[in-house]
């Protein structure tokens, strides 16, 4: 093997140390190579980790409450300006379960229902909310869709009872509402002048709670608010209306028997607040009244039964005898009638004249659908210069009809009386049946009526 040369030597070190030089600039190469892999792989993992994060987070921001809540009234508002409502308040009533204090989304549901006339609606959802948030934009919005809504009444000319009840309802509420004052105020003015005489007298009368022109049940319903309303918060306004709505609405009045008591206690009540002449003589009235019906309550039942024999000490009573001569003489107080006088269990009529307020009852003819009716004879009739007293009953009418009708007479007379073979004068009570038919009347009298010499006689 032959000599390796220095100068051999020296070119195989620098191949080596080249090689060297290579190797590690190719490892430099490698490595640097390895941490830009590195270096991307992180960049990729924080940007992927950040786009998580930020994805996240707007998640979470976009399904915050408050967000679903601005989107759920932001997209009720859209359908509700493309007049598409039912689905506009669907997105309000999905905000309220989002937040049932959002007074926004309860204006904004109402004003809905109110685009779709649903005026119910739109009152309830505004009282809820109020209720729910104690807003008194909500409230204040709520009393205006209620006198908006009898304005309108008012204005078309139909206000009734049930217009009244709505402005009530905004005043019991609030008792200084302005608004409220003044339109209960020209309520009762609308509500008196749409009446026609016959409405207007028959603003009371109603038989078995069915009313053909007013519900009296909702007018004392009505009354007695009001005083509730002054008794909570007494006012100058508040007694004004009152005294207006307790006011007679007719100088003529009917009122069913089954009214009279609430009437006397609700006028009476008024009377309390505010006196006024009429309350007083509508009051004085039905007091009065009262007391003729106590006395006459036992003979109705008495003749109810077939009775008649009792009527012969109730006429020579001092009682009826004192209501018999005041009648004759002109000095009978409040209760109103010429030589015959009716007497009903049913109905009674209020009326005013030049004399002041005063009671009457209606005839058989009247009132065709009475259980009974007592007439008193308060005319002059004399027999000999002693007064006669007189007393009749007509009783309800049979399935048939009015014929035929028939009226029971009861009389204590000075008259002659057959004895035998001769007549004597003496007081003698008469019982008479008169019965009308289609043909005419027949009448069948007994002279000296369960006495001894009792007689007897049709015509």
């Amino acid at each position: 093997m032959g000599k390796i040369s220095e100068s051999e030597k020296k070119k195989n070190h620098r191949r080596k140390k080249k090689s060297v030089s290579r190797t590690k600039a190719e490892l430099r190469a490698k490595r640097r190579r390895a941490r830009r892999r590195i270096v991307l792989f992180e960049r990729i993992f924080v940007a992927g980790l950040v786009l998580s994060i930020l994805g996240g987070g707007f998640f979470l921001i976009w399904n915050l409450p408050s967000i679903q809540l601005s989107r759920q009234l932001d997209r009720g508002k859209e359908y509700e300006e493309a007049a598409a409502y039912s689905e506009a308040i669907e997105s309000f009533e999905k905000a309220l379960q989002l937040d049932s204090t959002s007074v926004q989304a309860y204006r904004c549901m109402a004003s809905a229902y109110l685009d779709m006339e649903d005026k119910p609606s739109a009152k309830k959802i505004l009282f809820e909310g109020w209720e729910n948030t104690q807003d008194e934009g909500l409230f204040q919005y709520y009393c205006t869709v209620i006198l908006n809504e009898a304005v309108e009444e008012i204005n078309a000319g139909q206000c009734t009872l049930d217009t009244v009840d709505k402005i009530l309802s905004v005043l019991e509420q609030d008792a200084d509402n302005a608004d409220a004052v003044e339109l209960m105020e020209k309520a009762n003015e609308h509500l008196r002048s749409s009446l026609t005489e016959e409405t207007a007298q028959d603003f009371f009368y109603d038989r078995d709670g069915e009313a053909e022109y007013c519900n009296f049940t909702a007018y004392e319903n009505i009354m007695n608010r009001l005083f509730t309303c002054y008794r909570d918060r007494a006012s100058e306004e508040l007694k004004h209306i009152i005294a207006e709505y307790g006011a007679p609405v007719s100088k003529r009045l009917r009122v069913n028997r089954q009214h009279l008591d609430s009437l006397r206690a609700l006028l009476e009540s008024v009377n309390e607040i505010t006196e006024t002449p009429d309350t007083e003589g509508v009051l004085s009235c039905l007091n009065r009244e009262a007391q003729i019906q106590s006395v006459f309550a036992d003979m109705f039942t008495e003749f109810d039964a077939g009775n008649y024999e009792a009527a012969k000490d109730f006429i020579v009573s001092e009682t009826y005898t004192g209501i018999r001569d005041a009648f004759i003489n002109g000095t009978m107080e409040y209760w109103r009638g010429e030589t015959s006088i009716p007497v009903s269990r049913e109905t009674v009529i209020l009326e005013q004249t030049e004399e002041g307020w005063g009671f009457s009852y209606p005839t058989f003819k009247e009132d065709e659908s009475t259980a009974g009716i007592i007439t008193v004879w308060g005319s002059k009739m004399t027999d000999s210069g002693v007064q006669r007293s007189c007393i009749s009953y007509e009783p309800a009418e049979q399935d048939s009809g009015y014929y035929p009708h028939t009226e029971y007479v009861i009389s204590y007379m000075n008259s002659n009386v057959q004895k035998k073979n001769s007549f004597t004068e003496e007081m003698n009570y008469h019982f008479e049946t008169r019965t009308w038919t289609e043909e005419g009347m027949i009448t069948h009298m007994i002279g000296d009526w369960g006495g001894p010499w009792q007689w007897e006689k049709t015509y």
